[in-house]
Order: C-alpha cells, then structure tokens, then sequence
C-alpha cells in the first residue's frame, strides 16, 4: 500500500487564497522530505471549495520545488476542457518530470459548471468519453484524429509526446455508477471519493470487480486510490470539532438534500477523525469498504500547523515501520 497527501484549499473568512495556497506549498514541501508517494490537488470553479481551478498548471510547480513525489491532479475536469489542450499539457508535464506526473481525472459533478462552460448537458456523458478517447490516443499514440458528434479535425500530432510510454499514470473519480462501470471496462483504476460513504464507495467497488470480470479485466493489477480526511488529536471531540467547522458550509451547499447532522455524522465517523485509535480504525474500515490498494489524506482540517506536522510525522512513521 502507498501513501500521499491531496489539498482540497477550501477558502473560508480565516483562510484566504494566499494563505491556503502557501500551507499547500510548505506541507508538499515537507512531504517531498519524508516516504509519501504522492501529492494530489482538486480542481474546483466559483466557489470557496476549493481555490485551484486549473490543476495541471499548480502540478507543474509542484514537480518544480520536488524531487521524489509523484504530483498528481486529484479531478481534472476532462468534460469541461478541450482534450488537446488537456493532452498537451499532460504529456508537457509527463516530460519535463520524466514520469513524476500522474493524470488524475473526472467527469464534471456540477450542472452549473456544464452550461458556464458552455458543455450539452443532455449529452454529459458521452462528451466525457469523446474527451477521455482523444486524450488517451494522445497519451498513447502522439497522435488524435477525432470524428465524433462533439469534435471532428484532421489527424494532428500532440506535442510533446508523452515521456512515459502509453502516457502518465491515470485514475479517474467514481463520481457515478456510469464512470465506475465504464472505467471498470477499460481496468482504469477509480480514485473513491472522501465524501461519499462507506456504502457507497463499497457498491461502487462491487460494481467495478463485476463489470471488470465481465470484461475480462486483470483487477489484481488495478491499484484503486481512496481519500481522506484526517484529524488526528488526543481530544477526539477536538478532532470532530475542527472537522465539523471546516466541512460545514461544504454541506450545506454540497448536500442540499439530505440532513446535514445525518451527512456531518457520517464525514466524521467514515473520515480518519478524532483520537489515534479512533481515525485509524475508521482508516481501516472505510479501505476494507473499497478495497483501495493507496490511500491520500488531507490534513487541511487541523488548525494547528505544529499539530498538522505532528500527525503528518506520526503517519509517516507509520508507512516507514509497516509499508516500507
């Protein structure tokens, strides 16, 4: 099993874009310094949730200031974006790392995002695949000769072509039951999202071995990734606190529908929160749900920046002592 940190940078009255952007800089930093794997970062638009719209270009500067982490974009938006550019400035980074980037990507979650940007919603999905298709003959071939609904032009050559042979490493977000059976098709493994629930990520899981079996899949060789939240304290009710306070306007506007003390309760007790003991069994349980073979924490949630450190050293400790 491998390790990584991923940022999510919610932005909220005591955390303002610089400030957010800085700890992120300073925690991959000192990650690059201890046995992580990865670092990873969300791409989120128009909102506090999240101060990164374009990933890609905060992945580079990561790959600049380290010298051991793989950089990876947690959800790149592929169905909001034009597939040539995305392509072009994977396989720049793919190059100029020589292998460290890793293309992290994802279907578009927000309606309102589709029509801002313009993108047929009654039609979401299949603009998703078209996008992932000319992406991935990029990856693979240097080349791309689309003739689709959604994108037709002559063949062209994507340069650079990419460093890696067959193109950067990829996981896609199980956003939905259609991606997860869809990437279960074509073995792509799923990053399992903090958010949902252990359920949800455990029917997702079952869903993926099914489809890939029907398929023909090798699922021994698909290393899916699960994140999540830590907030690790001697004080478990501080730990919940924090956590509850960083997470609760994210509910509020994320989960309109369902109860925010039911969806809260969940967060906190399926997310790696409160005492040693208790986020480490809830670590174990929710990577048992999914059966994640990677797992990348946030520990954004921790207040304390000495505390953050302290809890990051005790992980690290941890992947020296039983993951090395």
């Amino acid at each position: 099993m491998k390790f990584g940190l991923f940022f999510l940078n919610f932005l909220n009255s005591k955390r303002s874009s610089d400030q957010v952007i800085e700890e992120m800089l300073d925690t991959a930093h000192y990650a690059d310094q201890l046995s992580f794997d990865t670092v990873a970062v969300y791409e989120n638009h128009f909102s506090n949730y999240g101060a990164v719209g374009a990933p890609l270009t905060v992945a580079g500067f990561l790959l600049g200031m380290t010298q051991h982490l793989k950089v990876a974009s947690l959800n790149h938006v592929i169905t909001t974006h034009h597939p040539v550019r995305v392509a072009e400035e994977a396989c720049l980074l793919d190059q100029m790392s020589e292998g460290r980037f890793v293309f992290g990507f994802s279907d578009c979650e927000k309606s309102t995002d589709m029509r801002f940007f313009n993108r047929p919603t009654d039609a979401q999905f299949k603009v998703f695949e078209a996008c992932y298709e000319i992406i991935n003959d990029a990856f693979s071939t240097g080349y791309c000769h689309p003739d689709n609904d959604f994108f037709s032009f002559p063949k062209i050559s994507v340069n650079p072509h990419a460093y890696t042979e067959g193109g950067p490493a990829q996981f896609v977000n199980a956003t939905s039951k259609e991606v997860v059976e869809w990437a279960a098709k074509r073995g792509l493994a799923l990053v399992f999202k903090w958010d949902d629930s252990n359920a949800l990520r455990q029917e997702y899981a079952m869903l993926y071995n099914d489809i890939a079996n029907e398929h023909g899949v090798d699922i021994a060789s698909v290393r899916h990734k699960l994140t999540l939240l830590v907030n690790q304290n001697p004080d478990g009710d501080k730990a919940r606190a924090e956590t509850h306070e960083y997470l609760a306007e994210y509910v509020r506007e994320s989960y309109p529908n369902s109860d925010f003390s039911t969806k809260m309760s969940e967060l906190l007790s399926e997310n790696a929160i409160g005492t040693y003991e208790e986020s480490t069994q809830a670590a174990r349980i929710a990577i048992e749900c999914c059966g994640a073979s990677d797992v990348l924490m946030s520990f954004e949630s921790i207040v304390d920046k000495t505390q953050q450190r302290a809890v990051i050293d005790v992980v690290n400790a941890n992947i020296v002592k039983y993951h090395a």
